[in-house]
């Protein structure tokens, strides 16, 4: 029997729940991530550098050129090969921790939506437990942790970082799964919770 996707609402937002703590604990509670994020040595001398420049909310590279002139330039590819390379993050306003909370939630939800409905196509109505499991990890680890790895090879994000959101993306995933397994119409025995 098919499963009709507004029939995954409960998984959905439970899943959804479930990574929002997870990646609560894991940024803000655990000293997890601490090492991913260095402070300036000296952040006054930054402050002091960077707030004359008047820089413009957006990302930033250096060096960067989008003048395919200067890019041949030998004074460019002089500085694109001694360096520094970074990448500068201006925001627009100081950073909103709930706001940024709630888009976060939201990612989660679409993408959890996203899982379900692949779901809802993929498994019948009482599929047992562990291969919606299986399904469920799997559209779990493509959602969640391909989605940002070219961006995090591409803009230069230390190995770390790139491990420790790899690792995070697999937990979010396992979390989804246990949500879509545990709440599947009839999956292990347990009826359909009704539609609202």
């Amino acid at each position: 029997m098919d499963v009709a996707w507004t029939e995954l609402w409960l998984p959905i937002i439970v899943a959804a729940v479930l990574l929002q703590i997870a990646s609560t604990l894991l940024w803000a509670v655990l000293p997890w991530h601490k090492p991913d994020i260095q402070p300036l040595p000296d952040q006054a001398a930054f402050d002091a550098a960077v707030k004359p420049l008047g820089l413009k909310p957006g990302f930033y590279l250096a060096p960067c050129t989008h003048d395919g002139a200067e890019y041949k330039s030998e004074a460019f590819q002089k500085r694109y090969s001694e360096g520094p390379w970074m990448s500068l993050n201006v925001y627009p306003s100081k950073p909103n921790m709930g706001k940024n909370m709630a888009l976060t939630f939201l990612v989660f939800l679409v993408a959890c939506g996203v899982i379900g409905w692949v779901l809802s196509e993929a498994l019948p109505a009482g599929t047992e437990y562990l291969r919606v499991f299986r399904v469920a990890t799997a559209c779990g680890v493509l959602a969640f942790v391909f989605g940002g790895l070219p961006n995090d090879i591409w803009f230069g994000k230390p190995t770390r970082w790139c491990v420790t959101g790899l690792i995070d993306a697999v937990i979010y995933a396992l979390l989804a799964a246990g949500a879509f397994a545990a709440f599947w119409p009839e999956a292990g025995g347990i009826p359909a919770l009704p539609t609202p």
